[in-house]
């Protein structure tokens, strides 16, 4: 991997896709680390980055069009107002998946 390299965005039924596979994901099956910017290990395998971030997401909103609206148009502050979906293009989903998991653990609102 480059540095600086930047991913592509998932095109919308491939990010469909995604995000029906992080709801269908067995709970067994935990995120372990990133595999460089694009992917990222698991207990049973590999996934891209943007599944990992959708399936923590998932855990936090039961709604999966909420979730895919989150993703691609919600601005986060601490990240210099880009979307989760710009984040994980530019290959910062490391940084999504630790602040979903603070989300999700109450460590924050």
């Amino acid at each position: 991997m480059k540095a600086g390299h930047v991913s592509r965005p998932a095109t919308g039924a491939a990010l469909s896709a995604l995000l029906s596979a992080a709801y269908r994901a067995d709970p067994r099956d935990r995120l372990i680390s990133p595999i460089g910017d694009c992917e990222y290990s698991t207990l049973f395998g590999r996934i891209p980055a943007a599944q990992a971030v959708l399936r923590v997401a998932a855990q936090i909103e039961p709604e999966p069009a909420a979730v895919m609206d989150w993703y691609r148009q919600e601005r986060i502050a601490e990240f210099g107002h880009l979307t989760a979906e710009q984040l994980v293009s530019l290959g910062r989903a490391e940084a999504v998946v630790v602040f979903l998991c603070s989300i999700r653990d109450g460590q924050r609102d």
